[in-house]
């Protein structure tokens, strides 16, 4: 059986490293793309392709797509402190996959864009309120451009050896927060499985402890199997 190939744009650490991890371990023929000249040890470690790309230049992102990478999934964990490269970064992304033919993309945004939005807090709003803005219209892009996808929005990311209890939830009233090693299997089922089922989903984790600073967590009943 060929390999299946996978892209993964803001691969050098946290879910996009966790992903490509787990992609390569199962055989997958992977393409990771990070900042030019950044450190990417651990990523080399994984034992994928690297390759160096501004994602705020749609030439350098489509040249991610050069070479036998049709039909492949693509997968972007792109975005920054600032909200710089979360629009115009996953629009390039979006564009340069619909011209390499990719199978589809899967998208990570955040809880707090979109329609969920509307249950955001006060202080998260203020906070990062502009950010969510951004990945707001990285959403609607990936949703308006034909392409088969899936948008996960995490609740708050941390980092800790993976609980398998994360939840897909299609509800999007909903807080929490879930691990990234837990999000990163997540993504990878859903991949494996041919997933993207142009649906936007929530990921939390119940049994994941919050900090202190934040409130517990709320667990839904309508959480799906991923």
């Amino acid at each position: 059986m060929t390999p299946q190939t996978l892209i993964v744009f803001g691969a050098r650490q946290g879910v996009g490293l966790e992903l490509v991890r787990l992609a390569c371990a199962a055989g997958w023929k992977v393409r990771a793309v990070v900042r030019p000249g950044s450190e990417h040890a651990a990523l080399a470690a994984t034992g994928c392709k690297i390759l160096e790309a501004d994602a705020l230049s749609a030439p350098a992102v489509s040249a991610c797509f050069n070479g036998r990478t049709r039909n492949a999934w693509v997968v972007s964990t792109l975005g920054d402190r600032e909200g710089i490269v979360d629009a115009p970064g996953n629009q390039h992304v979006i564009q340069a996959a619909l011209q390499g033919q990719a199978k589809g993309l899967l998208l990570v945004s955040s809880l707090g864009a979109g329609d969920s939005r509307a249950y955001a807090s006060a202080s998260l709003l203020a906070a990062i309120g502009h950010i969510l803005e951004a990945k707001t219209r990285a959403e609607d892009a990936l949703r308006s451009s034909g392409l088969p996808f899936c948008i996960l929005r995490p609740g708050g990311l941390v980092d800790g050896p993976a609980s398998g209890t994360a939840q897909l939830i299609q509800p999007q009233d909903v807080h929490g927060f879930v691990r990234r090693s837990d999000l990163a299997a997540i993504m990878f089922r859903l991949l494996d499985h041919g997933r993207l089922l142009d649906q936007t989903l929530a990921a939390i984790d119940p049994s994941c402890p919050p900090p202190a600073r934040y409130a517990p967590v709320r667990a839904n009943p309508e959480a799906l199997t991923a």
